[in-house]
């Protein structure tokens, strides 16, 4: 690759007359070079270099601007240029931000700078917060003349903590948080300086400031061929890698039948021991040439229970028609009271740039209510979202770490029955012998009158419910939405037993639906567990329809309406079975509830 021309003409006083730099944090800031250029004609960049600017996404704004731009893109040297007849004395003081100072960015926000906050000063007040962003004040604007460009290094670890703390971000701090070279800043000052003089009209001053205090000298590193040879696999003749080493810049020496001395170029930070320099070398030689065979043996890694029952669980899921969400950790205020129990105080992040959302969840269903809401708004129905994710509640002694647990959140638009079935077919893919119980409960983000508690036998598993008016409310819904979470170490206690499959039944079923009236406080569990005691073996279906209040109904009673399928594996049944059948649960249903089928 050859380097553009940077020889430019120098005129008038030397730069030392004109400007000074004192660097009072030489731990944050390891060399900084300003140079001055004299005359500028602020106006648009030339065609070419506007095309290239946008090309890669950069906006043209002037031509100075412009142009510490493109060698930034061309070497990866942040620069920066401060009108000259704006800084206080005309000189540069690198130091810490003092307590209480301010400074109003170029992109006009005002910002409150800490003590440990490494800035560029004038005689006076914070003028940029290095090599981050430059100040409003100090801005190249249409009416400069005179311009300081500076070129420095700055630590990367203080960029980064700035940059977090004033959530302030810049294409310079991005690459001065990934490290660069302090050889090459100087280089990337001349180039920029040819380019204000040839584009800008401007004028050079003589030299350069340069506030370089330990000039950090980079240890050589030695390399075995021997070593080589042992990790390749392969032998590559000597004087084939010297020749690499030297076209790399490395200035190897042979100083011995099996060590290579190389000096590691300062653009080249990655390149620190023995390793680094066999990989250059078979970079460049060609990884073709390595031989396919291999001595190594390889195992693959089984799924575990987690990642299996998982995969069960969300192919169960999705079989039931629902879509998996993937959503941010995180909610605002408002959302998350209305899940949690009085006096609950969510675990927060300590994250300035979350100030308005930086609860983590104590329950996946806000999350999915804010999927529906987006559905809503986009003109979607008939909605089924899920989500299998982590949520965290303060652990019981506050000194302890939060407590994470995994857990499965659905939502539908359908019927309080669909999601109870989506929920039996989870279960039923982990162990098709347990049975999923509703016992009515309280649940507080549902409705009194369709909320439940999940059990499988007497283990709670989870909860299920309509949402509340106050829900719907909070997320701005306008149709009513069915809710469930259950907790996915429940349903890892299913994984691994013995799913129990059995042959088609090849003859045909009879179905009986059944309106019977009781009382209002009768919850279907209880029919259910009526019906089910009641041991036909050959019904094979029972499911509930439909619930009636109104006319022809008493007060404080209800019509229920409920499905049964009775088939033998053995032979076809008769009208006369099935009528024995029903009469058996509608004896038993009225010796129990007083149920009474409904005229």
């Amino acid at each position: 690759m050859r380097l553009p021309d940077v020889n430019f003409p120098e005129v008038g006083k030397p730069v030392m007359e004109w400007t000074s730099v004192v660097d009072e944090a030489p731990r944050y800031c390891s060399r900084y070079t300003a140079r001055l250029i004299m005359d500028v004609k602020v106006g648009p960049s030339p065609d070419w270099m506007r095309r290239r600017l946008e090309t890669i996404g950069q906006r043209a704004i002037n031509n100075v601007v412009d142009i510490t731009n493109y060698v930034m893109m061309e070497i990866g040297q942040p620069l920066h240029s401060f009108d000259y007849d704006l800084l206080k004395e005309g000189r540069i003081v690198v130091r810490m931000a003092r307590p209480g100072e301010q400074m109003v960015s170029i992109d006009h926000s005002v910002l409150e700078l800490k003590e440990n906050m490494l800035v560029i000063a004038d005689a006076k007040k914070a003028v940029a917060i290095a090599g981050i962003m430059g100040g409003l004040e100090s801005e190249v604007v249409d009416t400069t003349k005179n311009i300081l460009l500076e070129s420095a290094h700055f630590d990367p670890l203080s960029i980064r903590r700035t940059s977090r703390e004033l959530t302030l971000a810049s294409e310079a701090s991005f690459r001065f948080e990934r490290n660069i070279d302090p050889v090459m800043l100087e280089w990337a000052s001349r180039r920029a300086t040819a380019l204000l003089v040839q584009l800008a009209g401007g004028k050079a001053a003589p030299g350069l400031v340069d506030a370089w205090p330990v000039k950090k000298q980079t240890p050589p590193v030695q390399m075995r061929l021997s070593r080589m040879r042992h990790l390749l696999g392969i032998s590559i003749e000597t004087e084939r890698v010297l020749t690499i080493l030297d076209r790399l810049g490395f200035g190897p020496q042979h100083d011995h039948q099996d060590l290579i001395t190389c000096q590691i170029p300062s653009w080249r930070g990655d390149v620190q021991r023995e390793v680094d320099l066999i990989e250059e070398v078979i970079r460049i030689q060609g990884y073709g040439h390595i031989p396919a065979e291999s001595s190594i043996h390889i195992t693959v890694k089984t799924e575990d229970k987690y990642q299996r029952t998982r995969k069960k669980v969300v192919n169960a899921v999705q079989s039931c028609g629902y879509y998996e969400t993937v959503n941010v950790g995180f909610l605002e205020d408002k959302y998350w009271p209305p899940f949690c129990e009085a006096g609950f105080e969510p675990v927060r992040v300590k994250d300035v740039s979350r100030k308005n959302k930086n609860a983590l969840r104590a329950s996946l269903l806000p999350s999915l209510l804010e999927v529906r809401k987006r559905n809503q708004d986009a003109g979607n129905e008939d909605c089924r979202f899920f989500e299998l994710a982590a949520v965290h509640r303060p652990a019981r002694d506050r000194e302890s770490l939060p407590i994470e647990t995994i857990q499965l959140g659905l939502l539908t638009d359908g019927s309080f029955q669909d999601l109870r079935g989506a929920i039996e077919s989870i279960v039923a893919s982990l162990d098709n012998q347990q049975q999923v119980v509703c016992q009515p409960g309280k649940v507080i983000w549902a409705r009194e009158d369709a909320a439940a508690d999940l059990y499988l036998g007497t283990q709670k598993i989870g909860q299920m419910g309509v949402a509340a008016e106050n829900i719907l409310a909070l997320f701005d819904l306008s149709r009513e939405v069915c809710l469930a979470e259950l907790s996915f170490a429940e349903l890892l206690k299913l994984e691994g037993r013995t799913v129990t499959l059995q042959p088609l039944i090849r003859f045909p079923g009879i179905v009986r639906d059944l309106s019977l009236v009781l009382d209002e406080e009768v919850p279907w569990i209880k029919l259910e567990q009526a019906i089910r005691a009641q041991q036909i073996e050959d019904m094979r279906e029972l499911r509930f329809v439909d619930i009636y209040r109104g006319k022809g109904i008493d007060a404080g009673k209800k019509s229920l309406t409920l499905s049964m399928e009775f088939r033998s594996v053995n032979e076809t049944l008769t009208h006369e079975q099935a009528d024995a059948y029903q009469e058996k649960i509608l004896s038993a249903l009225y010796k129990e509830f007083d149920a009474k089928l409904r005229a």
